[in-house]
Formats: structure tokens, C-alpha cells, sequence
């Protein structure tokens, strides 16, 4: 019975006008936090937090997507897609915006945890399938141009090496930063606090600041 409720109110999330309370009504039934992703199963509809932000008119989400509360997807005027595949879960204070012609893309079955920083300008992020981003992430495509002494940093625009793209089934430990122009190779495990400026080859594990590989998965 419970699961049928949830269902129906899931269903009439959709519906303009009764939508937020429905989503309300529902994330009071089934408890605070990862309780809520019970709300992703009940239909096909993805589940949004009634207290996420959202503002970006190219945003595609795949079947069973969860967007915590506080999540914020933001696209500049500038911006390109955001999409996330099927079952990708989003936890709270994490932000994606995207601008300047860059796009956030991300693969079925994939989770990023709680305050991760993701950001789409002039370059992409790239993310693949079954992959594990932990909290505290941050992924930047692009830098700020600076050589310029007699302008403000702030006045000379910014540049980019190249798109972030993680493979399939990579791993990030908490507070991994991923720099412009870098490929994580599929399973991948990257450390804790490591900061990638440049490729992971596949199945490499790799630490530190800059992140290098200390040996492969499997290995001794």
C-alpha cells in the first residue's frame, strides 16, 4: 500500500501546479536523505527534491535519476546539455553548471556524492557508467587566462586544454580534483585528496599532488 501511495504521488509530480506538494508529501512519508530513493524506484520519472535548484532548458535525466535536496543545475545563457543517464544519484550541495558552450554528461548507474563541484565551461565533462565519485569532488574543464599584469585576472577571460572524461567504472576518493584535459581510463581507482593533471591509463591507481599511478589493479 505504501509503495502504491508513493507511486501515485510520484506520478502526479509532473502535473504543473500540485507537483511540489506532491513531491513534499512523498519525502515526508519516507524519511530524510538516502531514505528519499525509494522515490527513484516507484516510477520511471526521475525524482527531484522539492528543494533542489534547477535552471537549465537543456537538462535531460534518464529513468530512476535521483536529485537530492539542495542539488543545483544551472546553465548559463552560454551553456550547452546536461544530461544523466538512467539511475544516476546526485547528493545534496553538489553543483553542476555548465557555460560557454560546455555540456556535463553523465553515464547510467553512476553516483557523486555530497558537495561535489562539476563545471561545464568552454570544455566538457564527461562522465561514464557505473562510476563513484565521492564527496568533496571538483572537476574543472577549463582555467582563467592571467599573463597579463596590467589586467585584472578576472578581465582576461579563460581558456581550456580540453574536455575531463572519466571512463567507465573509475572510482574517485573523497576530495579528488580532475583538471582541463584529462582522461581517467576505465577502472581506474584515483586516492583521496589527489589532484589529475594529466591521463590515468586504465585500471591504474594513482595518488597524490599531481596524481601519479603507484601501480595497476590486480597487481601486487
Amino acid at each position: 500500500m505504501r509503495k502504491l501511495l508513493l507511486g501515485f504521488l510520484m506520478h502526479l509530480s509532473a502535473v504543473p501546479g500540485v507537483g511540489w506538494f506532491t513531491v513534499r508529501l512523498a519525502e515526508i512519508i519516507v524519511g530524510p536523505y538516502k531514505d528519499r530513493r525509494i522515490l527513484a524506484l516507484v516510477t520511471p520519472r526521475p525524482y527531484i527534491s522539492s528543494h533542489a535548484q534547477i535552471k537549465c532548458p537543456n537538462l535531460r535525466l534518464g529513468r530512476n535519476c535521483f536529485i537530492d535536496e539542495r542539488v543545483t543545475i544551472y546553465a548559463h545563457h552560454d551553456g550547452g546539455e546536461v544530461r544523466l543517464g538512467d539511475r544516476v544519484h546526485v547528493y545534496r550541495d553538489t553543483i553542476i553548471e555548465v557555460g560557454a558552450g560546455g555540456s556535463v554528461i553523465i553515464g547510467d548507474n553512476t553516483h557523486i556524492q555530497a558537495a561535489c563541484n562539476i563545471k561545464g565551461f568552454l570544455g566538457s565533462v564527461v562522465i561514464g557508467c557505473n562510476v563513484q565519485i565521492a564527496p568533496h569532488c571538483a572537476f574543472s574543464p577549463y582555467e582563467h587566462n592571467f599573463e597579463d599584469r596590467n589586467k585584472a585576472i578576472n578581465e582576461q577571460g579563460i581558456r581550456s586544454a580540453g574536455d575531463i572524461v572519466l571512463e567507465d567504472d573509475v572510482w574517485l576518493g573523497l576530495g579528488v580534483k580532475v583538471l582541463e584535459g584529462v582522461r581517467i581510463g576505465k577502472g581506474a581507482v584515483i586516492g583521496a585528496g589527489a589532484v589529475v593533471t594529466k591521463d590515468i591509463p586504465a585500471y591504474a591507481i594513482a595518488v597524490g599532488v599531481p596524481a601519479h599511478v603507484i601501480r595497476k589493479r590486480g597487481e601486487a
